[in-house]
């Protein structure tokens, strides 16, 4: 979703700065007059509009009118348990940028009939409104999932997590990203992290006190699946996954933290769901053998440097993976851990997504979010506190969360970002907890 996805070379000029006041095509001209939406849908104050052929993210005062909660991000909206104070206004807007971005809410203008709209599945999550981010990746739905979970929204969490159930391939992975009606738009090889994401997500569920019966009912054959899926991908001499593709877009040809700390989560979550009797084909005590040694072929592997690749030291916002909130601290982490923020900033005072980034200037939204949640999970109010304050300060001017800011504090690409709205509900939360 991020380097490739993210580049302006890839896009119309224009079409980066989605949710501030100037109407920003996506195709089409680049200045747009005031438009009556087709379809109002709120992001944060602004309407998703598309007309002949143009999408574009307008404030209340272009429109003329106010604008309309779509009946499914109401409802949850009003069903949802939002931190109260410092944090309540920044949890709801993310929360109605989520939901926004989640089938049934997402929908787009099709079919011959004037009027007709295509309704995409319920749970179907969109990384971003528009274009090339318009696709499920597993990895962002399954944060989505948590995110649900962690403000009390079970059935949008489990809606979610069943649709992806729906993507999934005979042998228990899935592809990096699917379009939201559920197809394959490229041939971009598989990222092997989703099975793993899957399965921590419906670990997540369950620990916010979803039942066995329902995550059987509905996720039961799709979890045995991926746990399938994760004890072949360890079961070799090093116990660890080949190299793959995570969620920086790039070839790999050695393993990054991206693509382990994922299966060790999942493992370690299928581990926890057959000791509360979820079916898995795999009984609790296997899946929890299996998942210490991976835990210890990580350490092997990652220790001492915990860089981005094996063996190395560049630090990455997957140190956030091997670390509470995520599972107990893998061994020499909390040190490398310490230092990770300063180690990635970037000018404008968010981060990159790692040390080795190419060094651009620009601040990615996703892995501050990360880093403060990590923090949150780690106790460490202060710098959580002060990730989310530089999150919420750097929104576009109608709320929404951008994907990136530049150098000079502008926002950039397209918002809201699910990904980023997730983690951002994910870490108010967690501040929230036991606080």
């Amino acid at each position: 979703m991020m380097r490739a996805e993210g580049g302006a070379g890839r896009l119309p000029r224009r079409a980066l700065l989605l949710g501030v006041p100037v109407a920003i095509a996506v195709t089409g001209a680049a200045n747009l007059p005031p438009l009556r939406p087709a379809r109002p849908a709120l992001l944060s104050g602004g309407v998703l509009a598309r007309t002949d052929g143009v999408v574009a993210v307008l404030p209340p005062e272009q429109t003329g009118r106010p604008t309309p909660l779509a009946a499914a991000v109401r409802q949850g909206l009003d069903a949802a348990t939002l931190p109260t104070g410092r944090w309540e206004e920044f949890a709801r807007t993310a929360l109605i940028d989520l939901l926004t971005l989640t089938g049934p809410a997402l929908a787009e203008p099709g079919g011959a009939a004037a009027g007709a709209v295509t309704r995409f599945p319920p749970g179907a999550v969109v990384a971003g409104p528009v274009s090339i981010w318009r696709y499920v990746w597993p990895r962002d739905a399954a944060f989505a999932a948590a995110a649900y979970a962690a403000v009390g929204l079970e059935a949008q969490a489990l809606d979610v997590l069943a649709q992806l159930a729906t993507l999934q391939r005979g042998d228990g992975g899935f592809e990096a990203r699917y379009t939201a009606v559920g197809g394959v738009p490229d041939d971009r090889p598989a990222q092997s992290d989703g099975a793993g994401w899957f399965l921590w997500a419906i670990g997540r569920l369950l620990a916010a006190g979803t039942g066995v019966e329902e995550l059987s009912a509905r996720l039961g054959e799709a979890s045995a699946g991926a746990c399938g899926f994760l004890l072949d991908l360890t079961d070799t001499p090093a116990h660890l996954p080949a190299a793959a593709p995570d969620y920086w877009e790039v070839g790999e040809r050695t393993l990054t933290l991206g693509t382990a700390a994922p299966t060790l989560l999942g493992l370690e979550a299928a581990a926890a769901l057959a000791q509360a009797g979820l079916e898995l084909g795999a009984g609790a005590g296997p899946l929890t053998e299996r998942a210490v040694t991976v835990r210890a072929a990580m350490e092997r592997g990652f220790a001492p440097g915990w860089g981005r690749h094996v063996r190395g030291d560049d630090v990455d916002a997957a140190i956030a993976f091997v670390a509470p909130p995520f599972t107990r601290a893998l061994d020499g982490v909390a040190a490398v851990r310490d230092g990770a923020v300063a180690r990635m900033s970037r000018p404008a005072g968010g981060v990159a997504p790692g040390e080795s980034w190419r060094d651009d200037g620009i601040s990615w939204t996703p892995e501050t979010a990360l880093l403060a949640w990590s923090a949150a999970g780690l106790g460490r109010d202060a710098e959580a506190r002060t990730l989310l304050e530089w999150l919420e300060a750097h929104r576009t001017r109608a709320g929404a969360l951008p994907e990136k800011v530049r150098a000079d504090g502008l926002p950039a690409g397209p918002a809201p970002l699910a990904w980023t709205c997730a983690l951002v509900l994910l870490a108010t939360a967690e501040l929230r907890r036991d606080r």
